[in-house]
Order: structure tokens, then C-alpha cells, then sequence
């Protein structure tokens, strides 16, 4: 089975930008955001991660392109992985909202 996701790039100008993404849902969240990337001509040399978010637009938990578990606090809740979190265990109904900040340099939302 597939999943489709609608990925809106978050401007400063009133013109819409979306890229249908379509991907299977067995697929981790590295290889969809290799997808985002090629879709939207992004290079990958950008810090990026994901957030799972809510009808408000909330950033949740965090998915992150690098694994940030270097000597932190072992009770501190910690980002997931992209290359190891699978888009099939985070999202809950089909108009699940996730959240992608590539390069936090510029933000792009």
C-alpha cells in the first residue's frame, strides 16, 4: 500500500507551492525526505528533521535526519531517527499533519 502526501512549502508570498508525494508506506522517513528533496530540488547537505503535528500545526515529536542521543540526560525524550522511524508507525489518519524543517539556517517550513 502507498501513501500520498500533499507538501506544501511555506513562503512569504502568497502563491501555493506543493509537490504530491507518493511513497510507500513501508518506506522510513529518510527515504521520504530524499523524495521532498528531489521533488523540490533541495540539496541534502542541510541539518532536517520532521515533526509530528497536530490540526493546530504544533511541532511534536521530532525525527531527526542524525541521531542526537550523544551523552544527553537519559531521561530526556530524544528525537527519533529518520533512517530508522517508518512512516507506518507515526501516522494515525490520513490527514495526519507532519512538520519538515529543512536547512535551519533559512527555516525552511
Amino acid at each position: 500500500a502507498g501513501l500520498k502526501f500533499r507538501v506544501l512549502l511555506d513562503t512569504s508570498d502568497s502563491n501555493e507551492i506543493f509537490r504530491d508525494i507518493l511513497i510507500d508506506a513501508t518506506a522510513d522517513f529518510e527515504t521520504f525526505y530524499r523524495a521532498i528533496l528531489d521533488a523540490y530540488h533541495f540539496s541534502g547537505d542541510q541539518m532536517a528533521s520532521f515533526y509530528m503535528s497536530n490540526e493546530n500545526w504544533d511541532k511534536g515529536h521530532e525525527i531527526s535526519i542524525f541521531d542526537m542521543a550523544f551523552g544527553e540526560d537519559p531521561d530526556q525524550i530524544m528525537p527519533s531517527v529518520m533512517k530508522t522511524s517508518f512512516l507506518a508507525d507515526y501516522v494515525q489518519n490520513e490527514d495526519q499533519k507532519i512538520i519538515l524543517v529543512h536547512d535551519f539556517i533559512r527555516m525552511w517550513i
